[in-house]
């Protein structure tokens, strides 16, 4: 029998170390779902949200994490729940880092503030994706492939967090970090 429970919202937004986003990731596992474990719950987390434009209105949908993540490994890992509508494909990273080539072939200049964004996102210093896009306002309206900016971004911060999840011991973001940079 598969138990789904919807949870409230996280919200991760500011500069962190890694040690402390963990942490605090964690934690909030562990106080949110200490009274409905067991084989077959899901646990559905909104982390982020999510605008589009639909018919000339601005619609607010959310991203969503869930655990278990299905790595089999039954720790604190954690799927980003990447849907068809996003322009990402299944949210995997070939499909990301696939986004991230069409992208800087459609234009190879706004591709270099976008990485610089990834930096940013990946080096803790500014969690908040809104936040970071202040710098490059145009950015947005730049790419007519794939996934939104927007989107794209929240998508990773969520994957960053999730490597370091999953593999504390080792590289954690810097290894999907250091993928995406080759492109």
């Amino acid at each position: 029998m598969n138990k789904k429970v919807i949870c409230d919202m996280i919200e991760i937004k500011g500069s962190f170390t890694r040690h402390e986003l963990v942490q605090k990731i964690i934690n909030i596992f562990i106080d949110t779902e200490y009274k409905e474990r067991g084989r077959g719950t899901q646990f559905r987390y909104p982390v982020e949200n999510l605008s589009s434009n639909a018919q000339g209105s601005l619609i607010e949908t959310k991203l969503f994490i869930l655990r278990p993540g299905g790595l089999q490994k039954w720790n604190f890992d954690f799927k980003v729940d990447v849907t068809p509508e996003m322009g990402l494909e299944r949210g995997r990273h070939k499909d990301i880092a696939s986004d991230l080539s069409d992208k800087k072939n459609e234009d190879p200049e706004k591709f270099k503030q976008l990485m610089q964004l990834i930096d940013e996102l990946s080096s803790c210093s500014e969690t908040d994706v809104d936040k970071l896009l202040i710098k490059y306002p145009n950015l947005q309206a730049s790419f007519q492939s794939g996934g939104k900016i927007e989107t794209l971004l929240k998508v990773l911060k969520w994957m960053f967090i999730m490597e370091d999840i999953v593999y504390w011991n080792y590289d954690g973001r810097l290894k999907l970090h250091n993928f995406l940079k080759e492109i």
